[in-house]
């Protein structure tokens, strides 16, 4: 019968391979030339700043094509195009001119009391002529 060569793997921790990882690249940018550095910092800064103006939600993929062509048309930002978006939505829901009753099915999930079942023709998204 061989024998089995017995090895030790190395198991680390999340949290210790999170700081390693941060002690590594503070002291590759500490190699970096001055203005590297400063240019680094301004723009972690800026990433940190947007942090609050930023959300994730799952959108129907041709949605999102529908999102990305138009706003290329109309040379303006995603972004800004989806916040009108947004926008109009909630005050039309406010104002009770929006009824998403229609649109609701009960959920199977713990966290959820609904889901919202839209039509095909409510997503799939037609082109004005």
């Amino acid at each position: 019968m061989a024998e089995r060569k017995l090895e030790r793997r190395a198991a680390l921790d999340p949290a210790v391979a999170d700081l390693l990882s941060g002690m590594q690249q503070r002291q590759t940018e500490s190699q970096l030339p001055r203005k590297e550095r400063e240019r680094l910092t301004k723009e972690r800064a800026k990433i940190q700043s947007r942090r609050d103006l930023r959300a994730t939600y799952d959108l129907p993929p041709n949605l999102r094509e529908s999102i990305r062509v138009l706003a290329e048309e109309l040379r303006l930002p995603a972004s800004q195009l989806v916040t009108l978006a947004l926008a109009r939505f909630m005050n039309e829901y406010n104002n009770g001119q929006i009824d998403l009753g229609k649109y609701k099915q009960p959920s199977r999930s713990p966290r959820y009391d609904w889901n919202l079942i839209f039509p095909e023709d409510l997503i799939h998204v037609k082109k004005k002529k």
